[in-house]
């Protein structure tokens, strides 16, 4: 088990919450901007989780959605949630310049609560993991 940088964590679930109020917006490039980053925030928390526990090593951006809902970071309805998001880092990485900017708002727009719960989700499982409580032991998260 490795102990995660708990200070980084606390900003990046910060930042995944902050980006959820910037998914609303007509202008086509913030939309991109706040989507992007979403998937790639919680990619990223995600991964520090994996890390933390010496977890199989995820071979995707799924397989970190994945992992975490079988380690029940988050549940199987936002891993759901989360996963049918996913599709649009493909768009907004390889086909940006042919982005079907209302469908993307609309999935993210249906999809968002997993992001909004994704902090306290992970505070739960902080909280009532075992082994959680040795890997994020500090108040700052």
């Amino acid at each position: 088990m490795y102990f995660v940088d708990k200070t980084l964590l606390n900003k990046r679930l910060n930042y995944i919450e902050s980006m959820t109020k910037e998914v609303d917006t007509d202008n086509p490039l913030a939309l991109e901007r706040a989507c992007l980053m979403l998937i790639e925030a919680t990619v990223d928390v995600g991964n520090m989780i994996i890390d933390a526990f010496i977890l199989r090593d995820p071979g995707s951006y799924q397989d970190v959605i994945d992992i975490m809902a079988q380690e029940k970071v988050i549940n199987d309805e936002d891993a759901e949630k989360f996963k049918n998001t996913l599709k649009w880092r493909l768009e907004l990485t390889r086909n940006y310049t042919d982005i079907d900017h209302a469908q993307m708002k609309k999935d993210f727009l249906d999809n968002l609560d997993a992001y909004e719960n994704f902090k306290a989700s992970f505070e739960h499982f902080k909280k009532n993991d075992p082994q959680a409580v040795n890997a994020f032991m500090s108040d700052d998260v």
